[in-house]
Parts: structure tokens; sequence; C-alpha cells
């Protein structure tokens, strides 16, 4: 307790920001969603400074996996639109190797949103729809893919799109893991993953030419 007190959660001045880093903390140290009270001792304060905002530890918990996603979105947007916008695989390819980067400094929102048991985000709609939105744009891509004759004409793109997400979360979890560390021609491990990445992606295509 006394090591959480110290560190994170006293790095920002705002109490809200202490209260979902702690909650974060928590949720991913103790694998279930601590109560209020719990986080308001962990960051010092009586726990009625809390109350008016989050009725309970499950809403600052949404709160703060709601605040990664919108980083996320963000991320893979602006990593987007960095590429040809005449090449929906490079683009496909954008948004996994973002989603690497944001898993790497997120790491316990990744962990928590792939792990549905503490808190399965599909019954959330605050943050389904960032999830669903970001789906929605894979799938997207890989349809314009198809029309321009880069998958086959007759490709499932929704078993695609729900293959790349699976590599993406078992890349991002053996990067997280220190599994990849210098795999790859001795390569970081974050590398090494967008490296993986790519090839999936890459190989996933040519597989798919008519």
């Amino acid at each position: 307790m006394g090591m959480m007190t110290s560190t994170y959660p006293r790095q920002s001045p705002n109490l809200h920001e202490r209260a979902m880093a702690a909650s974060l903390q928590l949720t991913d140290s103790q694998g279930r969603v601590p109560s209020l009270a719990q986080i308001a001792e962990v960051i010092d304060v009586p726990k009625a400074s809390i109350d008016p905002v989050f009725s309970e530890g499950r809403d600052l918990l949404v709160a703060a996996l709601e605040r990664s996603l919108t980083i996320l979105i963000d991320t893979c947007t602006r990593a987007v639109v960095k590429v040809d916008p005449d090449d929906p695989v490079a683009q496909f390819t954008a948004i996994g190797e973002a989603y690497l980067e944001w898993a790497s400094h997120h790491p316990a929102q990744f962990r928590l949103l792939a792990d549905t048991r503490r808190l399965d985000y599909r019954t959330v709609p605050r943050l389904r729809r960032y999830v669903d939105s970001l789906g929605d744009l894979m799938t997207r891509l890989l349809m314009r893919a198809r029309e321009q004759g880069r998958l086959h004409p007759r490709e499932d793109v929704e078993m695609l799109v729900l293959s790349a997400r699976s590599f993406a979360v078992g890349a991002a979890s053996l990067l997280l893991d220190g599994r990849l560390d210098g795999r790859l021609d001795g390569a970081s491990g974050l590398d090494s993953a967008k490296r993986m990445m790519r090839d999936f992606v890459l190989r996933m295509a040519r597989s798919s030419k008519p």
C-alpha cells in the first residue's frame, strides 16, 4: 500500500487523475475492481472527496479506461493519416502498429481490456463504442482493399479483422511480458512486435489475392 501511495498516483496533482491511476493499478495487481474506500486509502484522501463524482469503484475504473481508449483512437487516427490514403493495406498495418504503441504505454489498460473477467468492456456502452469504432475502421479498410483487388473478391473480411485483432492482442501480450526483447536481430520488444505485425498483414493480404 505504501509504495502505491508514494509513486504513480501521487505524480498528478489532480485528485481524479490520482484516483483513476490508483484504480487501474489496484485492479491490475489485485485482479478485482477496488472499492472507492480502497482507492481513497491508497491516495490518502477522504472517501467523501471522491464520492461526489463517482458512486462506486467500477465507475472510476470505467472512466480511467475510457480516457485511455480516447488516446488509442487518437493514436490510430494519427497513424492512418500519415499513410498513403490509396493504400488501405498500409493503413490497416498502421493501425496495428499504433495499437502496439498504445499497449506499450498503457499496459494496465491493455490487460484489463484484453481480460474481460474483471470488467467486460462489451457490457459498458461508453467503452464498447470506442472498440467498435476501431473495428469498423479496420473493416472498412479491408473492404476497400477487396474492392481494389488486393484481397480475394469473396474474402471474409470480418474473419480477417478478427484474426488480425487476435494477432495484435497476442503480440502485445508477448511484448509486455518481455518475450520479444532481442528476438529479431537484437531489436527491442516493440520494434519486434511491429515487424511481426507488418509481416502478418502482408502475408494475410498476399494469401488472399485471387
